[in-house]
């Protein structure tokens, strides 16, 4: 390994959807080891089974998904909790916490680009009940946010995922006795680590602990805005 080597982290972001986390390690990083670099590459999620070649000197990667690479470590990373987007004249608006039981009354929207994600599966055993012809699913979360504003329904999505819409229209709410679910793996080979590769790995699993605790109990102010 060349010293040019040993100065940069590769990491590989599996899927459209970066994590917000990903920039605070990437910054923490900066701030604490500003001589080892780190660089983003985009990963296919298309073919998520094919691990990076070796010619592609891929240090990390962060999926949204559990991937089973063969010669690399999969490791639960960030967690969140899932909550409720709705209109901001949503009726919703009033429950500091939405029941569970107010969802099969509500049409919800779903996306097919997160259907395979971990989250997915859960909200889908909790939708259960709802009748088929209630809800809908469209292409893309970007598409069933906008249908969520016009509101044509509701959507239930991890705290990090919504908070990026209440700029354009959502308001969100906690769901109530929502479970803890993995946003996001932590992939890298099984060969050890080098030592500036150990610290980053220690970088996103401290901050993935801060993180965490924070969005546990996400607070919403009146206008649906977590604070």
């Amino acid at each position: 390994m060349t010293s040019s080597d040993a100065a940069t982290i590769r990491v590989a972001v599996v899927g459209d959807w970066v994590p917000s986390q990903l920039a605070d390690v990437l910054a923490l990083q900066r701030s604490q080891e500003p001589e080892t670099t780190a660089a983003l590459v985009a990963c296919s999620a298309a073919e998520p089974a094919r691990a990076p070649s070796p010619g592609s000197r891929i240090d990390f990667a962060v999926s949204m998904i559990e991937l089973d690479w063969p010669g690399w470590v999969c490791e639960p990373l960030w967690t969140d909790r899932l909550a409720v987007a709705v209109a901001k004249r949503s009726h919703l608006l009033a429950y500091r916490e939405v029941p569970r039981n107010e969802l099969p009354k509500q049409p919800v929207i779903c996306a097919q680009s997160t259907a395979r994600e971990p989250w997915d599966a859960v909200v889908h055993c909790m939708l259960v009940d709802t009748p088929q012809d209630q809800g809908s699913r469209v292409s893309t979360f970007d598409m069933a946010m906008t249908l969520v504003a016009a509101g044509y329904g509701i959507a239930i999505a991890p705290v990090a995922r919504l908070a990026g819409y209440q700029c354009r229209g959502i308001a969100m709410r906690p769901l109530a006795n929502a479970p803890t679910i993995v946003m996001a793996y932590l992939l890298h080979p099984c060969a050890s680590l080098a030592g500036h590769q150990q610290r980053f790995a220690r970088r996103a699993r401290l901050m993935s602990g801060a993180k965490n605790q924070s969005a546990e109990q996400p607070r919403m102010n009146k206008a649906g805005r977590s604070e």
